[in-house]
């Protein structure tokens, strides 16, 4: 069974793209088949692996061609895939920008990407499938959380993270997107750029009575995330120290909660 999980946060600057990255490259690190969508037309998650479909192609529309946006229009298929440190990445461009307005013309579209990931499901070819999608509350959000089983949030300990991951999971399990998808769960969330602070510590005890659990805490390292980014190379890649242990555990609880086992 592939499992769709769409990691969300409206904040920007909480570590989703981070978080997609990572737990992707350490699900296929433990021999799971992963395909990772980036849906937000920043491409700052597609760009972290390597791959920026702006510089390859000139053409706006071949850009575009490079994305889900035709497949979410039905005016195409899925994209090819990239193959990137053993996981399958789906790439973005800014030119998927464009699609936000094509769905703000016709709300009937947020439906798009769930149709166009059934034949994925169906054909069982992946594990889990994690979608990246931009910091926003707007349609291009609701597109990916009415394709996914799960939401996971990535909250920072401090008053932005923890209101923006309330004011989801209370969308999720009782307001507008339980309407839409009402078998969409929240997964507990992931502690992400914790401070050691006693503030933090605060926080992320809050947060942890609010969800009730948490995947783990993924402390703020300021030069080992940037320099991630910078190279292209997920963190569970790049660093063999307690950055990947962090992130390896967070892999280990969510397979746990979701039911999963590890395959190697």
């Amino acid at each position: 069974m592939t499992l769709i999980t769409t990691v969300h946060s409206y904040a920007g600057g909480v570590a989703k793209s981070a978080t997609a990255r990572d737990l992707s490259a350490a699900l296929a690190l433990l021999g799971h088949r992963v395909l990772l969508i980036d849906a937000d037309h920043q491409a700052d998650l597609s760009v972290s692996l390597g791959v920026d479909v702006d510089e390859m192609f000139a053409n706006a529309d071949e850009s575009f061609a490079q994305t889900i946006g035709p497949a979410v229009l039905g005016t195409g298929p899925l994209p090819d895939v990239h193959h990137v440190y053993g996981l399958d990445l789906m790439p973005s461009s800014i030119t998927l920008y464009n699609l936000e307005k094509e769905l703000k013309s016709d709300v009937s579209m947020v439906v798009g990407l769930r149709y166009a990931l059934n034949e994925i499901r169906a054909a069982g070819t992946y594990d889990f499938v994690f979608i990246d999608t931009n910091p926003t509350l707007g349609d291009m959000a609701t597109l990916a959380l009415l394709a996914a089983d799960r939401v996971l949030l990535p909250i920072p300990p401090n008053r932005k993270g923890l209101r923006a991951g309330s004011f989801i999971r209370s969308r999720v399990e009782k307001g507008h997107y339980h309407r839409l998808n009402p078998e969409l769960q929240v997964l507990p969330p992931v502690i992400t750029q914790a401070p050691n602070t006693t503030l933090a510590r605060q926080y992320q005890a809050e947060i942890e009575s609010l969800f009730g659990q948490i995947l783990g805490v993924v402390r703020h390292r300021p030069g080992l995330y940037p320099t991630a980014m910078e190279r292209a190379t997920p963190v569970p890649v790049f660093d063999r120290g307690d950055g990947r242990a962090e992130i390896m555990a967070v892999a280990d609880a969510f397979l746990q909660t979701v039911g999963a086992a590890r395959v190697s």
